[in-house]
């Protein structure tokens, strides 16, 4: 075998070989990505309604605005009532990914608590809330 054809079955090889080891990330990633989400919109009274019945085994659920550029995480909280946060870093307006004990921003690294607090900088703010009270079987959220 000549060196150019040993090259170019060796970079063949070893793109294969990478494409494998990479291939179960990219398949977990778009897992990730399809995640539920509550799809809704802004009603007449400028506010969102959220079935209460979302939380019935979970206490965690994001929700998609129309309209919004940025998803509402909606937390429910050990005393009963919700806090419903913003999923933007208050740093520089990244969009927010879930943690197992929180939020944290891919672009600098801030993290917020669940509640919305700074747990680790840049960000020095906590995330924007909206007022959250239970109507009969609705959560409303209103700014």
């Amino acid at each position: 075998m000549e060196r150019r054809e040993f090259v170019k079955a060796s970079c063949k090889l070893c793109l294969l070989g990478a494409a494998g080891l990479m291939l179960p990330g990219m398949i977990n990633t778009a897992k990730a990505g399809n995640d539920k989400y509550y799809k809704t919109k802004v009603n007449d009274q400028n506010q969102l309604e959220i079935p209460l019945s979302l939380f019935d085994e979970t206490t965690l659920q994001i929700v998609r605005v129309k309209g919004w550029d940025y998803d509402l995480a909606v937390h429910k909280k050990e005393d009963g009532t919700f806090a419903a946060m913003l999923m933007k870093c208050t740093h520089m307006d990244n969009q927010l990914s879930i943690t197992g004990s929180g939020f944290t921003c891919s672009m600098h690294g801030s993290q917020y608590d669940k509640d919305g607090k700074v747990v680790k900088g840049p960000a020095e703010t906590p995330l924007l809330q909206y007022k959250a009270i239970i109507n009969q079987n609705t959560i409303i959220i209103s700014e």
